[in-house]
């Protein structure tokens, strides 16, 4: 991934969320986290998305509808 510089409370990765953000996020819908609990919802985020991705890769896009 691309770095970019996109604010003082940007991420290092462009795309990334932080936990601050999350926690944000969150607390607009009624959830209020700590932001070490938003760090475990990232982490697991992160390899939900990239087992989904992983998944579309192998098995085609007939698999998946499209």
């Amino acid at each position: 991934m691309n770095k970019k510089n996109i604010g003082n409370n940007a991420p290092e990765t462009a795309g990334e969320m932080t936990p601050s953000q999350v926690m944000k996020i969150l607390a607009k819908h009624g959830t209020i986290v700590t932001e070490d609990e938003a760090e475990i919802i990232l982490d697991f985020v992160s390899k939900m998305s990239k087992i989904a991705v992983d998944q579309y890769l192998r098995l085609g896009k007939k698999a998946f509808g499209d």
